[in-house]
């Protein structure tokens, strides 16, 4: 039966989520809807569904409602619908054919005139009608919900201290005190543990047990028990003092008080879930930066003829660029305005504002920002530009040929996020184990309860036996298991060069194989540099410095990479540079001018070997070979011509990084694969994994940007866990994709998209970071389940001796306590962790 076609897509935004329990629920729910696949990201607040029948907007947010869960409709598509402005033409046709595609947005006059917005700017350019609703700033709701727990946390240990200090300590029992306590005790057992009770409260609803079900059962018991035994049970006389009793035989008739136990259970995770709503929406910094990397404002140009038609045919010629005496009307308007088929200027060190199609003007286009490769592309009349990147040298007219949502950034943006969001989060342990545990305590303490009384006990006995299995099985120390193994294992791996993202991350690292790494700016230091000695071959009778001197007067005047390679190479090895006169750039094919060296003047040229032929420069069978060696071992190589004969040739390369062979052999060492990954041509690839010791079988050459997250899943599907490393926005889909079955892990010098994409990032620009990424990940995630099965077996030992009424819920605040200290001391044997190869 074959799988029915999608006929739309819908994003929620979903509040209310907490948890990855949440993530499931709301999964579910919306999965029961006939025709309805959904895939929720807990991380953006986001649900993405496809539809393959027609399901109103109102059934989907009413289903999330249901679920206990808030939901707004940010963006419905349908298929076959508008993708925010991809025009009918092909971008490489002229832009006359691209005025004749109707856009998806503004009018084009009767006369067949450039499309004018139907907006003044500032004014919206969408259909009218009733507005759509606002799409809630990403990680909004993280900022909101740390905020509110930050007053509730601060509120709560300002109380708890009190509690704590006159409950236990006799001396400080002054007259009264107990209702001083319970003054204190109940704001933070009601108002502070509120968020607890909902959350118990809707798991409940849903038939769910969860840590906050726990949670909110022990403070209620406490809390209530104290409550009785204040009012009715004489623990309230005035005068009175409370004394610890460990065994609840021996506890008489007084009964006692637990305020503190509710009242510090509640505070130390309000501290862990503050701390938690903080990090998820600073893990949100980078893609929120991704969405706005694109141009805020943009100079669109208007086309007029002398006689003041503005008609396509009056003021294009017939390869579509503007006519010599076409007059131009520069405006700057907000990009959201901009429509397909418009013209926008670029200026040098301006941002392109959206993709579109060059058809005046050329220049070298830099898109680190997009790829991560270092060398800017050189752009000309019919070259496409993809809006964010950025113009470094010549002036550009463009036409805009995809806006919106349609842009190559948008699109990356979505790409990144339906990744994130087909992430499984591993569950956590504790999560899991309360799915059985929690209902397992709750039977337990009733059953103790009717077992005391069924041997005779009075009913306070009782009742407190089962209050005290309830109160010692609050999970204090399985809140603390993980946190503070991430603390102290985080703190050592920053000390290395390495960000831990979370602890979800961690489970991968055990059974990583593979290791694919992107070559530009990872396993290569991503700029451009001469090694004089290696890449400068002189021809003739000409010197070195001579050559280099002559190469690098002319090449001083240009900015492009390879030319500033050589212009700093000839500086640090010669010092000052002969002046240059009459100076020509010849966009992509070289440079040209004349330098006086020595007291004689010389024409002077650097560049492409075919270029120089052109200009009738003699190029020798030497200077041939020399070229081709240089291109065979991945380096760019220019020709250096002196008064018409080739005198040197000059090749610059991107530099592998000193660290990177070091680094291979200790993966290797440690049983992984690395893989080279790269969009360069397969003699550069070839050359730089040889450099660093990887195997010929495992590079991958001339991959697309858009293949990497290909590549990455296709090595998954053979049953390899896979640890992806890159640092340009190109790279953030693989590197999401890797975190689906292994990890993500960017460079920090890379892009913030790609280490927002991933899962750990290398601050330090070395590979060995990776090694130490692996190495203290395992480290800290054993500590991890270290301290889960202490903070469990904790739970384990001392339920029966509660239940034999062999503990008091008096001391469960102390006990815990203790809990919690065993698990932070083994936490900080992580101080010595990694590093261990290099240091």
């Amino acid at each position: 039966m074959s799988t029915p076609a999608p006929i739309a897509t819908v994003d929620l935004a979903v509040g209310g989520m907490t948890c990855a329990s949440c993530v499931a629920r709301v999964e579910k729910k919306l999965s029961k809807l006939e025709g309805v696949e959904a895939s929720v990201n807990l991380a953006t607040e986001t649900a993405h569904l496809v539809l393959t029948a027609d399901v109103d907007d109102d059934t989907l947010v009413s289903t999330v409602l249901k679920a206990g869960y808030t939901a707004t409709v940010t963006r419905r598509e349908t298929a076959g619908g508008s993708d925010g402005g991809a025009p009918s033409g092909s971008d490489g046709e002229p832009a006359r054919a691209l005025l004749a595609a109707e856009p998806t947005s503004g009018s084009v006059d009767a006369e067949g005139s450039a499309p004018i917005p139907s907006a003044e700017p500032g004014t919206s350019s969408g259909p009218t009608g009733p507005a759509a609703p606002a799409t809630p700033a990403l990680g909004a709701s993280h900022l909101e919900r740390a905020r509110h727990l930050r007053t509730r946390t601060l509120v709560s240990l300002a109380l708890s201290v009190p509690v704590m200090l006159v409950s236990m300590v006799p001396a400080l029992q002054v007259y009264g005190w107990q209702w001083a306590v319970a003054a204190m005790a109940l704001p933070v057992a009601t108002w502070g543990a509120w968020p607890f009770h909902k959350a118990a409260l809707q798991a409940i609803r849903h038939g769910a047990f969860t840590m906050d079900t726990l949670v909110s059962l022990g403070v209620i018991s406490a809390t209530g028990w104290s409550l009785w035994a204040l009012i009715w049970g004489g623990a309230g006389e005035l005068g009175t003092t409370m004394e610890m009793t460990f065994l609840p035989r021996h506890s008489g008739h007084s009964a006692h008080m637990y305020f503190e136990s509710a009242a510090w259970v509640t505070t130390f995770l309000l501290l862990g879930r503050w701390a938690e709503a903080r990090a998820k929406y600073r893990s949100g910094d980078a893609l929120r930066a991704l969405l706005e990397l694109g141009a805020k404002e943009v100079t669109r140009v208007r086309l007029t003829s002398p006689s003041g038609s503005s008609a396509a045919i009056d003021v294009l010629d017939d390869d579509g660029a503007p006519r010599a005496d076409a007059q131009r009307h520069e405006e700057t308007v907000p990009v959201e305005v901009l429509r397909v088929g418009d013209l926008f200027a670029v200026r040098p060190g301006e941002k392109v504002a959206t993709d579109g199609v060059v058809v005046e003007g050329s220049s070298a286009v830099d898109e680190s920002m997009l790829t991560g490769e270092s060398v800017p592309v050189e752009v000309a009349v019919g070259a496409t530009v993809t809006g964010g990147t950025v113009n470094t040298s010549g002036s550009l007219l463009v036409r805009a040929a995809h806006v919106g949502e349609g842009t190559t950034l948008a699109q990356i943006g979505r790409m990144v996020t339906a990744a994130q969001a087909g992430k499984a989060p591993v569950q956590r342990l504790a999560d899991r184990v309360s799915g059985v545990f929690v209902p397992a305590v709750i039977v337990l303490a009733v059953g103790t309860v009717l077992a005391w009384l069924a041997l005779g006990h009075p009913l306070q006995q009782a009742f407190m036996a089962g209050v005290a299995v309830l109160v010692i099985a609050c999970p204090c120390a399985l809140g603390l298991a993980t946190p503070t193994a991430l603390l102290v294992g985080s703190g050592r791996a920053a000390q290395l060069g390495v960000v831990i993202k979370g602890p979800e991350v961690l489970e991968s690292t055990r059974t990583i194989d593979t290791v694919v790494l992107d070559k530009t700016g990872t396993v290569t230091e991503g700029r451009m540099s001469l090694d004089v000695e290696r890449d400068l071959v002189v021809l003739g009778a000409d010197s070195q410095a001579r050559a280099l001197a002559l190469a690098g007067a002319v090449e001083a005047s240009s900015e492009h990479p390879v030319a500033q390679a050589i212009t700093t190479a000839a500086r640090d090895r010669l010092g000052t540079l002969p002046a240059v006169r009459g100076f020509s750039n010849h966009e992509g094919r070289g440079v040209s001018g004349t330098v006086m060296l020595d007291g004689t003047e010389h024409r002077v040229a650097v560049g492409r070997p075919a270029w120089l032929v052109e200009q009738g420069v003699g190029v020798s069978q030497e200077a041939s070979a020399s070229v081709a060696a240089f291109q065979a071992s991945g380096a760019t190589a220019v020709v250096l011509s002196v008064d018409g004969e080739a005198a040197a040739v000059l090749a610059v390369r991107d530099t592998v990084r000193a660290s990177s062979g070091q680094a291979v052999a200790r993966l290797r060492a440690l049983g992984v694969r690395p893989v080279l990954l790269t969009g360069d041509n397969a003699r550069t690839a070839a050359y730089v994994a040889e450099q660093v010791g990887i195997a010929t079988d495992d590079v991958m050459a001339e991959v697309l940007p858009a293949d990497k997250r290909d590549v990455v899943a296709r090595l998954q599907e053979q049953g390899h866990v896979v640890a992806m490393v890159g640092d340009g926005v190109n790279d953030a889909a693989a590197l999401a994709q890797a975190g689906q079955q292994g990890l993500g892990m960017a460079m920090g010098s890379g892009t913030d998209v790609a280490i927002e994409a991933a899962d750990i990032t290398l601050v330090r620009a070395d590979l060995g970071a990776v090694v130490d990424a692996i190495t203290v990940s395992r480290d800290t995630l054993r500590v991890i389940k270290q301290n889960l099965f202490w903070a469990f077996a904790y739970n384990v030992a001392a339920i029966p001796l509660a239940a034999a009424g062999l503990l008091n819920p008096m001391i469960a605040g102390a006990a815990m306590a203790a809990s919690s200290v065993i698990v932070v001391t083994n936490s900080l044997r992580l101080r010595g962790a990694g590093g261990r190869a290099g240091e």
